[in-house]
């Protein structure tokens, strides 16, 4: 299942979508049903949704610095789907 993610303050209705910057939810967001879909939801400082940012940048950092290194203008880009830890 695909989500869209989001951060908003004081569960208010201004949010931001934001990109996936975690690869699983963290035990923190706790699930709730909304219109008939299971969505989920955390409390979070700022300072952990500043290092969760900061790790994505640096990985997006690591993507466009490989791109930009290699000797080709050709690339594989693969989604890889696996549903235990055997990856």
């Amino acid at each position: 299942m695909a989500y869209d993610y989001f951060i908003s303050t004081n569960e208010s209705n201004d949010k931001v979508k934001i990109p996936e910057w975690i690869i699983e939810r963290d035990n923190r967001m706790e699930s709730y049903i909304s219109a008939g879909e299971v969505d989920y939801r955390g409390k979070f400082t700022s300072n952990e949704l500043i290092q969760l940012a900061n790790h994505y940048a640096d990985l997006q950092a690591q993507g466009l610095a490989f791109i930009k290194k290699a000797d080709t203008d050709t690339f594989t880009l693969s989604a890889i789907y696996w549903s235990s830890d055997e990856y």
